[in-house]
């Protein structure tokens, strides 16, 4: 897994995974909050399975934000900042060198994502943001950044945190066990309550509003963690984006219903 040192003068090293061959065009997927690359797991095998027999030429890209999974950690809290965030993305595209690219953000990652396009349209192609946290930020209140502060030592309450989160959860699955509470647990205490902070009382509106590139907006029917109606809001800012909601999931489809975000995601993108 090679690491982008990206040139902000902060010494940051993004960590991301290429693996060609899989899809038409290359596609670029950002994680949510106290995520990592491997939330795309769950739907890795689908694309190679839909990739058989074929002779594509793109590449799934799965990265990491600052703080997550293997990238490393911010020193300080200015570098927590979603535009900041999109701009690391940005040079990592640039990087790949592989023409316009579509992009695929869940949650944070979709707020991220969309902040991308309105930087860079000139590097992408079509975009999907699952469960996007809306243009207008979150509003959290103590409570929530209270939790946050104990789950940077409590394991099991970042269990219970994380178990919410995803619709009809089996809570004593190896992969929630050992990948969605690790990755959340290291998140929490580097990179995850600072996000809070960034997303809180965010307006990127003007910004998602100059989008112009096809959009897919999708929102879990059963996700209790973010309003719907601020992912159909995001889609009403932008010109070519469609709304759709995803009938009996929660705020994580792709771990949730692999199968069913794949068709969703290759129907759309490709």
């Amino acid at each position: 897994m090679p690491l982008l040192n990206v040139n902000d003068g902060t010494g940051f090293q993004l960590n991301y995974e290429v693996h060609p061959g899989l899809v038409p065009t290359t596609t670029l997927f950002i994680h949510g909050n106290l995520a990592s690359n491997r939330w795309w797991y769950p739907t890795h095998e689908l694309w190679q399975t839909k990739a058989r027999g074929k002779n594509y030429q793109g590449s799934l890209v799965y990265a990491e934000f600052r703080g997550c999974g293997k990238s490393s950690a911010p020193k300080n809290e200015s570098e927590v900042d979603m535009n900041r965030f999109a701009d690391d993305f940005i040079q990592l595209a640039k990087s790949l060198n592989q023409g316009p690219i579509n992009l695929v953000g869940h949650s944070t990652g979709g707020l991220i994502a969309g902040l991308m396009l309105a930087k860079a349209p000139e590097l992408f192609k079509k975009a999907i943001f699952l469960d996007p946290v809306g243009a207008n930020g979150v509003q959290f209140d103590n409570s929530m950044i209270n939790a946050f502060e104990q789950m940077k030592v409590d394991r099991d309450l970042v269990g219970v945190v994380m178990n919410s989160t995803i619709y009809e959860n089996d809570k004593e699955s190896e992969f929630f066990k050992n990948i969605v509470v690790e990755d959340a647990f290291h998140a929490v205490k580097s990179v995850g309550h600072l996000v809070l902070k960034a997303l809180d009382g965010l307006d990127s509106r003007q910004s998602i509003a100059k989008i112009t590139h096809p959009v897919l907006v999708l929102h879990g029917e059963h996700d209790n963690l973010l309003p719907m109606q601020d992912s159909k809001a995001m889609a009403g800012l932008i010109k070519n984006a469609q709304f759709r909601v995803i009938d009996g999931q929660g705020h994580c489809a792709n771990v949730e219903a692999p199968e069913k975000f794949v068709g969703l995601a290759q129907e759309f993108l490709f």
